[in-house]
C-alpha cells in the first residue's frame, strides 16, 4: 500500500469519476485505475462499484475513506513540519471564508503578504456548511465564518468580533437617515437577502418566523458584492451584517430592531491539527487587524 495509491483512492471517492480524479492527480486514467486496482488487491476488498464510467464507494470503501484521509493528513503534516524548519520562505495557505468576511480576509492579507511575499494562497468562499465539510476533509487550513454555532468536537472556534445585522441602503435612500428599522417596515421596499445556506440568511429566516413577518424579497443572492452593487444601482435594501460595508463609501447600515443578538465572526480550525508557522503568522495578522484602532467596526 503506497501513499500515492491512497491519494488516488481519496480523489476518486471525492469525484466519483476515475477520469476526473486522474486529471486532478496529473496522471493518465489508466495509471490511476491500475493503482487503485492494486490497492484493492493489497487490502483484499473491493473499494469501488464500477458501472460503466460511473463509480461509487462500496461499504468497505466508505469504511476505509476516513482512515485514508487521515493517512494523507499525517503525511502532509510531516512534510509541513519539515518545511517549517526552513522558515517562512515558501508554502501555501489554504483558507476558507464565508462571503461576508472578505473584508477581514483582504485586510489581513495586506498585513501578511509584504512580510511573507513567497507564501501562496488557495482561497475558497463558501457557505458555513461547506466550510465545515472542507475542514473535516482537511482541505483547508482554517475558515473565517459568521455564526458557525457548532458543537462539533473536531473543531475549535476562536471569536474575533461582533457585527449587527442591518438593512444596508445607499445614501439618499428613504431609510438612510433613520436610526433603526423594523422588519415589517421593509415590506414596502425592494429587498435582497442572502441565499439559503449562508449564515446571515439563517438568522434572517429565524427572525421572520419569530416575529411573524411575511417579508417577500425581490431576490436572493449568494454573492455579497453583487448584492452590494445592486443596493446602489437598483435602490435595494440588503439585509446583511454591518461589517460587509466596512470602508465602502455611499452606504448606510440601519440596525434592525428585532436583531438584538449580534452576529459574531470567528476563526475555525481542526483541533489537534498541526499549525504551520505560516498559519500561525496569518492568525497573528488577523488579530492585529481586529485589534487595530483603524478598524473600529471590529472592536
Amino acid at each position: 500500500m503506497e501513499l500515492r495509491q491512497i491519494k488516488y483512492f481519496v480523489k476518486s471517492a471525492e469525484t466519483e469519476n476515475f477520469s476526473l480524479a486522474a486529471q486532478d492527480c496529473f496522471v493518465v486514467q489508466s495509471t490511476l485505475s491500475q493503482q487503485i486496482k492494486q490497492l484493492e488487491e493489497d487490502l483484499g476488498v473491493q473499494l469501488f462499484e464500477r458501472i460503466g464510467k460511473r463509480i461509487s464507494l462500496t461499504e468497505a470503501g466508505r469504511q476505509f475513506l476516513p482512515f485514508a484521509r487521515q493517512m494523507l493528513e499525517t503525511a502532509e503534516q510531516g512534510r509541513q513540519q519539515l518545511h517549517d524548519m526552513e522558515g517562512l520562505k515558501t508554502g501555501r495557505l489554504r483558507i476558507g471564508a464565508t462571503y461576508g468576511l472578505s473584508v477581514l480576509l483582504t485586510k489581513t492579507m495586506q498585513l501578511f503578504c509584504p512580510q511573507y511575499p513567497d507564501i501562496q494562497f488557495d482561497v475558497q468562499f463558501e457557505s458555513a456548511d461547506k466550510l465545515t465539510s472542507l475542514l473535516h476533509n482537511r482541505e483547508i487550513d482554517f475558515a473565517l465564518t459568521y455564526n458557525l454555532l457548532t458543537n462539533d468536537p473536531l473543531l475549535e472556534e476562536v471569536p474575533l468580533f461582533e457585527s449587527r445585522l442591518c438593512a444596508v441602503v445607499a445614501d439618499g435612500h428613504p431609510l438612510a437617515e433613520i436610526k433603526e428599522v423594523r422588519l415589517s417596515q421593509l415590506k414596502t421596499f425592494l429587498v435582497a437577502i442572502p441565499a439559503k445556506g449562508m449564515n446571515a440568511r439563517t438568522i434572517v429566516d429565524g427572525l421572520l418566523r419569530k416575529h411573524a413577518v411575511d417579508l417577500r424579497p425581490l431576490m436572493e443572492i449568494n454573492e455579497i458584492y453583487t448584492m452590494i452593487h445592486m443596493v446602489k444601482s437598483c435602490q435595494l435594501v440588503a439585509i446583511l451584517p454591518e461589517s460587509v460595508i466596512y470602508e465602502e463609501e455611499g452606504y448606510r447600515a440601519i440596525p434592525i430592531r428585532e436583531a438584538r443578538d449580534n452576529m459574531y465572526a470567528s476563526l475555525v480550525y481542526v483541533k489537534g491539527m498541526y499549525q504551520r508557522n505560516a498559519v500561525k503568522e496569518f492568525f497573528k495578522c488577523i488579530r492585529t487587524f481586529v485589534a487595530s484602532p483603524y478598524s473600529p467596526l471590529f472592536q
